[in-house]
């Protein structure tokens, strides 16, 4: 268990500091540009989405060294590549939580923490873009 601990913890940290490096960036990035400019929210809108999958891609590869450490695994039997495992990852972190791949063991620790951390990291991109959008409006 407290491998699995120390994991979430390590991608926790790492997720949130590629979110607040992405969020910076759109700030910067942002900041002179014309009020409501398209290029400005879609920059804003890719920036930020593919910190999301950077995020997603780190908690799949925590998922994969948890496996190989033997401290849990998933029940489907077809989960046998890299991609597989981003997807589980992918959707766990969106909270959408299809169902249709389930950790297992202690592995199932790690996913409640990614959830957790998604929507949280979801929540401070959707603020990052209000910014955006409502910035210099007057």
């Amino acid at each position: 268990m407290a491998w699995v601990i120390l994991l979430a913890i390590t991608l926790f940290g790492l997720s949130g500091l590629v979110h607040v490096r992405a969020m910076m960036f759109v700030k910067t990035r942002t900041k002179r540009a014309p009020f409501m400019q398209p290029g400005r929210l879609l920059f804003a809108l890719y920036s930020l989405s593919t910190a999301h999958i950077v995020e997603a891609g780190l908690y799949a590869l925590g998922f994969s060294v948890g496996e190989l450490m033997g401290i849990g695994g998933f029940e489907q039997e077809d989960v046998d590549t890299f991609m597989d495992v981003f997807y589980f990852s992918l959707v766990n972190y969106s909270s959408l939580g299809l169902g249709d791949i389930y950790p297992t063991g202690h592995l199932r620790f790690l996913a409640g923490v990614e959830a957790l951390n998604g929507f949280l990291l979801i929540s401070c991109s959707a603020s990052t873009i209000f910014l955006v959008v409502t910035r210099d409006k007057k």
